[in-house]
């Protein structure tokens, strides 16, 4: 495991998936992070690349041939390079070679980044095309905090409040993870969201094109929240597991397949594309309030 830290907070890391797997506040101790136990979910916070969520019969095609590859891609079971270290950052590296390139035949790294400031974490990622066409991919965090927030209370208590007022228009998804065409409103009130089991009961919620770059997590009755920022990201997804004690909000550049996609990488929604000897970069943080 791998930690930075400063006055104020503290987190920690796997080189496997280059995964965030703990928070901490120091002056309290407590734990903001989903602590991965596999009876309910055994990840904390993977990385989603070079695709987020699920292809249309688990395939795409790319000039011509069909490639296989599961859900959320395989950045996140893959082992990173620690390329830079210092007490308050770490810089996690991953690139291409012989068995990526069966599966995604591109050349490319991956490098994501985190650092501690006051009660900030921020996330940075980096995607650099070293190939000679253009990369197309797509990237996505899935941070689980854990909720209730603080021991005592229930699932239910939790909030999530937007940074602007909107309509919350829910994108479905069939029983494969795909979307299905169809949309919903989901009740609020103000710019809050009640969370509850219902809210999951047909897997994540999706959003598209929020006014919003910034929410807040917080629970009834307790002083702490998280605060996270992710302008840049156009698609935002929160989960959680059934009866599972955490709750994951996800900034993504890049989506599930729908039920009508064709199967080809130009075409999928959401892809970006990265031409040659470019450098992609996106960022979020999460702020540790009281």
């Amino acid at each position: 495991m791998i930690t930075i830290e400063n006055d104020f907070i503290k987190a920690s890391f796997l080189t496997k998936g280059a995964e965030w797997r703990s928070l901490v506040e120091k002056n309290q101790g407590q734990e903001f992070l989903w602590q991965a136990d596999p009876a309910y979910w055994a990840k904390s916070s993977p990385v989603l690349f070079p695709f987020v969520g699920s292809l249309k019969d688990g395939a795409y095609e790319y000039q011509g041939q069909s490639y296989s590859m599961g859900r959320h891609g395989f950045a996140r079971d893959q082992e990173f390079r620690v390329k830079e270290q210092e007490p308050w950052r770490v810089v996690f590296v991953l690139e291409s070679g012989d068995a990526s390139r069966a599966v995604y035949p591109f050349d490319w790294s991956l490098e994501i980044e985190y650092r501690v400031w006051k009660r900030v974490v921020q996330i940075a990622y980096r995607v650099i095309n070293r190939g000679t066409v253009d990369l197309l991919f797509s990237l996505g965090a899935h941070p689980a905090f854990q909720m209730p927030i603080v021991p005592g209370g229930r699932f239910e208590d939790g909030t999530l409040d937007f940074e602007a007022a909107e309509p919350l228009e829910r994108w479905m998804l069939d029983a494969k993870g795909l979307l299905s065409g169809e949309r919903r409103l989901v009740p609020t009130e103000g710019q809050s969201l009640a969370l509850s089991r219902d809210l999951f009961s047909e897997d994540a919620v999706i959003f598209k094109g929020l006014k919003s770059n910034r929410v807040r997590l917080r629970q009834q009755g307790s002083a702490w929240g998280l605060n996270l920022e992710f302008s840049g990201f156009p698609y935002l997804g929160i989960w959680s597991a059934p009866k599972a004690p955490f709750v994951c909000i996800e900034p993504w550049c890049g989506i599930t397949d729908s039920t009508v996609s064709t199967g080809r990488l130009e075409d999928k929604e959401g892809i970006e594309r990265l031409a040659a000897g470019q450098i992609f970069q996106r960022s979020f943080s999460v702020t540790v309030e009281r």
